[in-house]
């Protein structure tokens, strides 16, 4: 048995496979491919979501079904792209109506909402392990169409660092539900880890002018790392600037930084941009309200030539111990 692999070196080491093709497209890396088609330019991206590893295994079926689309509306939202259709095979331990029935009144929802429909898929029955059916597994492929297209390779030198939202919420939810930290996870934070809400029109807005962008899907530090090994870049960020939730600021500093920097499944964008885009963005959201509040766009670091450095807001560098999520790691977070 050979050495186990990190789910990226997995990816490169494998499936990189270079291969021409008649559509042109970035080659893999980032949240959505990239492919010209005729005169058109789609993104496209498929995320597959289980029981045990992205839900609880009590997991509420409607807020399954909502999510398994908005995850991966969030990929098309860090590349810019107005969603057009999505496709969906469904693996299933047995087919249950009454879950069944929960389910896709959630899938449809989202899908509703954002104007994105289901036009095809599959259904199978999972293995049998044991005397028990394997869990349920859901894999969606969506489609959208972009003008220009956001990638995680473009971040320059010199750029600021952007994140919507605050980050953290979704990870300190599973730490209340599993009695990992104590305390009670209210409505706030179950709507946060149950139904996060795709960034599709902001990620529109960014395709304009932003450098590169990713979704925050596998803790803020993973993520923006996937940027600065794609841009060849480095990093300084300022880890107190992040903006946090009053339920994620009650907790230790070092929860709160454990949940901020590699907790994951937030869903929030994280991008670069040049100087010269600030006050467009602060005008943005002062324009987008959200619960009547302007949108929550937060600058907190720029981009260097290499390395990454954690700061604190004094200047001082802090040792990080936090690495994000990796479906292959031994430990994760």
């Amino acid at each position: 048995m050979g050495p186990c692999l990190s789910e990226t070196e997995l990816i490169s080491r494998f499936f990189n496979f270079n291969i021409p093709g008649q559509w042109p497209t970035q080659g893999i890396g980032d949240d959505c491919a990239i492919i010209q088609v005729g005169n058109r330019r789609l993104a496209v991206t498929t995320d597959t979501v289980a029981s045990g590893t992205h839900f609880l295994p009590n997991a509420d079926p409607y807020t399954v079904g909502k999510k398994s689309l908005a995850v991966n509306l969030s990929d098309l939202a860090a590349a810019g792209a107005d969603p057009r259709c999505f496709f969906l095979a469904l693996s299933l331990p047995k087919s249950d109506s009454s879950w069944l029935e929960a389910f896709s009144r959630g899938l449809y929802e989202c899908a509703k909402e954002f104007a994105c429909p289901l036009i095809g898929g599959d259904t199978t029955k999972t293995a049998k392990i044991g005397h028990s059916q394997a869990p349920f597994s859901i894999t969606i492929t969506a489609i959208g169409e972009v003008e220009r297209g956001l990638t995680r390779q473009g971040a320059q030198i010199g750029d600021d660092i952007w994140v919507s939202g605050t980050v953290g919420d979704a990870y300190l939810a599973l730490m209340l539900r599993t009695g990992q930290w104590t305390g009670t996870c209210d409505s706030y934070l179950a709507a946060a880890m149950d139904t996060p809400v795709p960034r599709v029109a902001l990620g529109q807005f960014l395709s304009h002018f932003a450098t590169a962008c990713a979704d925050i899907s596998d803790g803020f530090l993973k993520d923006l790392g996937n940027i600065l090994v794609r841009s060849n870049v480095g990093a300084e960020v300022y880890v107190d600037r992040l903006a946090v939730s009053p339920q994620l600021a009650r907790r230790t500093q070092e929860e709160r930084r454990q949940a901020q920097l590699a907790g994951g499944d937030d869903y929030e964008l994280v991008w670069t941009a040049p100087e010269s885009a600030r006050q467009r963005i602060i005008d943005y959201a002062q324009k987008c309200q959200e619960n009547g509040q302007p949108l929550l766009l937060t600058r907190v670091g720029k981009v260097v030539s290499s390395g990454l450095k954690l700061l604190n807001n004094d200047g001082g560098e802090i040792q990080n111990t936090f690495y994000g999520f990796d479906h292959f790691a031994q430990e994760n977070v």
